[in-house]
């Protein structure tokens, strides 16, 4: 007999019996109701699982417009900041009984807007997305669905929007003190994007960190890397072809800093060199990277809270913002 067979006859008798818990307790976890607890929700749909009753439950999530599911959407999967944000929300989610969707948008809006139409036709409970900040409309696109969502990594400074994120301005201004304590003063920012916040942000940390010590800005220093490249960096060649002179490098990730120290060392170069996640407190790797970081699991339990909160809410809950403090990891570089 098939299992879909055998849901027919699963109750909620069956699993009240199975479990000791009284059938309105069953039917109220399985509506993933707050006046039960995560520990007995879980518990529950493990049994229903086991004896069949999966089928009744999608009938019941859908009938109550819940399929405790989350969309993550993310910009580059390949990057271990990422990957590994997208593990901790993953873990946090499943201690609350949802399961994930993950999207990879490849910094790319298009793709950013079809994974968000995508979240919705498959009627997720709730999105968590770092935007590629190249179109708005799929904010809107969540509102007129009525959709909860966080965002993280990322903001839109003149909107009001549900966000947590570091304080890039003090990553900026942190990496660069830290260069400049070091008898540094010719310092090359290899930046991201113009068009990403965490971008502007931790340039104008930089720059307010060269202005409070005296030191002249220089516009040759300031270089827009690719975000997406993993094994090259053109612009560490434009500068040494250009005989522009450096004597330290701030990335504006870890991703992009291995990348230029790998640059280096073909090229014979030994600068200091400080990057930003601290992809080092997660991963293994040989090259000890000084990096700015901040505390990534409380800022993972921030984004799921902030997004519970929407979810379980029965009424709407205005907009606000989690600023983390971020602070700097020295290592070998």
């Amino acid at each position: 007999m098939s299992d879909s067979a055998n849901s027919k006859h699963v109750t909620l008798k069956d699993l009240a019996i199975a479990t000791g818990f009284s059938i309105n307790t069953i039917s109220r976890a399985l509506k993933d109701k707050a006046d039960i607890s995560t520990k007995t929700k879980m518990l529950v749909k493990k049994k229903a699982e086991e004896m069949g009753y999966l089928a009744n439950m999608v009938a019941v999530s859908m009938r109550y417009g819940k399929t405790h599911t989350v969309a993550i959407i993310v910009p580059d999967i390949a990057n271990p900041f990422f990957s590994s944000q997208v593990k901790e929300f993953n873990r946090l989610l499943r201690s609350k009984g949802y399961t994930s969707i993950i999207f990879d948008t490849e910094e790319n809006g298009d793709l950013e807007l079809e994974a968000v139409k995508t979240a919705i036709s498959r009627k997720v409970d709730g999105i968590i997305i770092c935007p590629t900040q190249r179109r708005e409309d799929i904010f809107k696109l969540m509102e007129d669905n009525s959709l909860p969502y966080v965002i993280f990594a990322r903001r839109f400074p003149h909107k009001n929007l549900f966000n947590v994120l570091w304080d890039d301005i003090q990553s900026g201004y942190q990496a660069t003190e830290y260069l400049i304590s070091k008898g540094k003063r010719r310092i090359l920012f290899l930046n991201g994007p113009s068009h990403i916040s965490s971008s502007v942000d931790r340039l104008a940390g930089y720059v307010q960190c060269l202005y409070d010590n005296h030191i002249q800005i220089d516009s040759h220093l300031v270089v827009e890397a690719n975000i997406l490249e993993t094994g090259h960096c053109d612009c560490i060649e434009t500068i040494l072809k250009a005989n522009i002179e450096f004597d330290a490098i701030f990335a504006f990730s870890d991703f992009i800093a291995f990348t230029a120290l790998n640059m280096l060392r073909i090229a014979g170069i030994s600068v200091p060199v400080v990057g930003v996640d601290d992809i080092l407190s997660d991963f293994n790797v040989p090259i000890r990277l000084t990096s700015v970081g901040a505390d990534k699991k409380k800022k993972a339990r921030s984004v799921i809270t902030m997004l519970y909160k929407q979810m379980q809410s029965e009424t709407p809950i205005t907009p606000y913002t989690i600023m983390i403090e971020p602070h700097l990891v020295v290592r070998d570089t």
